[in-house]
């Protein structure tokens, strides 16, 4: 009698588990590549680019803060945050195959439905941009980044750096006589939000590759009219000067963002 009671116990504890279970909530992992290109074909450093003006340009850095990465909910699907803050450092695109090769961020967990597109906001946001990086968790891309992407001066991250060389004179060839050019636009007046609808699902245990491009063309080149790069005044964002400049460039997200 006292076994059968225990295995009666047992039977109705195995039973109470299995209701107390909350039922699965489905979910999808998200791959989100992100690649470069100059004016739709695949970004390569240190190679030789046509610019409108006629002239030669060459890249010799390119990379980019984007935050608050989300997701845009369509109907009764929510907005969903993919991520805080990462950083999109091309600095390996010196050949064509790796220039062909997105960078990849992996997100799980990500809730199943359907989403009508995505919101990026590249630079740094506000809450973040003046956040002591020593107490940020060592994985965190504002703390890798710190030390080539804080500015104390400007108490701002450098939302992006884009440097190169211009074919100043013409001749095609770069040398001491050409200009260079370093773009390094921070602070929180320049932040920029884009947002590009495309409507797609996320089903249940699926894996979905979100990809997305940045036209660096088209962050120098608007309506067909080039920054003109033999322009002292358009060489460099280094004081608070520059920051009308630095505000057009970062304003070209919204065209130079593809998706």
């Amino acid at each position: 009698m006292r076994k059968f009671a225990f295995l009666l116990f047992l039977a109705v504890f195995a039973f109470s588990c299995k209701d107390d279970e909350s039922p699965k909530t489905p979910t999808a992992t998200v791959n989100l590549h992100f690649s470069a290109t100059y004016d739709g074909a695949p970004f390569v450093l240190f190679q030789t680019l046509d610019y409108p003006s006629g002239n030669a340009i060459r890249f010799q850095n390119f990379n980019f803060f984007a935050s608050k990465i989300t997701l845009l909910g369509e109907g009764s699907t929510t907005d969903h945050l993919l991520s805080a803050v990462e950083f999109f450092d091309f600095k390996d695109n010196l050949d064509l195959a790796a220039a062909q090769t997105p960078l990849v961020r992996n997100y799980e967990n990500v809730p199943v439905g359907t989403y009508k597109g995505i919101k990026i906001d590249f630079g740094v946001s506000e809450e973040s941009n003046n956040a002591a990086s020593g107490n940020l968790p060592t994985d965190s891309p504002l703390r890798q980044a710190f030390a080539s992407h804080y500015w104390s001066d400007w108490d701002s991250y450098i939302f992006m750096k884009s440097e190169g060389i211009y074919d100043k004179n013409g001749d095609g060839t770069f040398d001491q006589n050409d200009q260079g050019f370093e773009h390094h636009p921070g602070m929180d007046a320049v932040l920029t939000s884009v947002t590009k609808l495309k409507s797609f699902n996320l089903e249940d245990g699926q894996t979905f590759d979100l990809d997305l491009v940045a036209d660096v063309f088209n962050i120098y080149v608007e309506n067909g009219v080039e920054l003109d790069l033999s322009d002292p005044d358009n060489q460099d964002t280094q004081s608070l000067s520059d920051l009308p400049l630095a505000e057009r460039l970062m304003g070209h997200w919204e065209q130079a963002l593809q998706f």
